[in-house]
């Protein structure tokens, strides 16, 4: 995939995204590749209960997948589903 394409796939996850919070945590997850709820807590500086709130919401939509204890973002096709 290239620089361009990926970018033009993370616009368009984002462009879901209606909450600041979210995108916030989202645009992290994507940076970093992983992180724990106390990594997010910690960089971030929202209170954990919103981070569950938030991350709920984001896998919901399968834009962050929850492998234990870490969350990671899911990669997106240009038709907004899963790749």
């Amino acid at each position: 995939m290239t620089n361009t394409h990926q970018h033009q796939l993370e616009c368009n996850a984002l462009s879901t995204i209606t909450s600041s919070g979210a995108k916030l945590v989202y645009l992290y997850l994507w940076l970093e590749n992983e992180a724990t709820i106390d990594e997010l807590h910690a960089a971030l500086g929202l209170k954990k209960l919103t981070l569950y709130s938030l991350l709920q919401t984001l896998t919901a939509t399968d834009l962050v997948e929850r492998d234990g204890p870490v969350y990671v973002c899911q990669e997106q096709t240009a038709a907004g589903g899963n790749a």
